[in-house]
């Protein structure tokens, strides 16, 4: 369970603020998301996005079907830019990261 700190200026992600992040990630952030959540090195693709959920690791998966079930996907077969987006938020082992906003 995320812990929220009284006073804490937080925003909800929209599907068009992850439409925005995507093309913000860096490739060097992209590859890293990637590696954090597919099954090996051997597996990395080397095409953009769509990639197919085989790709990634039982973990991984869980967290595709997680995030496709709050978007309302039917289907978690393929993993698109908004997901990756989405995905970037996190790291193993590391709480999720909080976007703020001071605006």
């Amino acid at each position: 369970m995320l812990q929220l700190q009284p006073g804490q200026n937080m925003t909800s992600l929209s599907i068009g603020d992850l439409l925005d992040l995507f093309p913000k990630l860096s490739p060097a952030r992209l590859t890293q998301v990637i590696q954090t959540f597919i099954l090996g090195e051997k597996y990395t693709p080397k095409y953009p996005p769509p990639y197919v959920a085989v790709l990634f690791s039982p973990w991984g998966r869980s967290i595709v079907d997680m995030i496709s079930t709050v978007l309302g996907y039917t289907t978690n077969e393929y993993i698109d830019e908004i997901i990756l987006a989405f995905m970037s938020i996190y790291t193993p082992r590391q709480p999720p990261t909080i976007i703020y906003d001071y605006s």
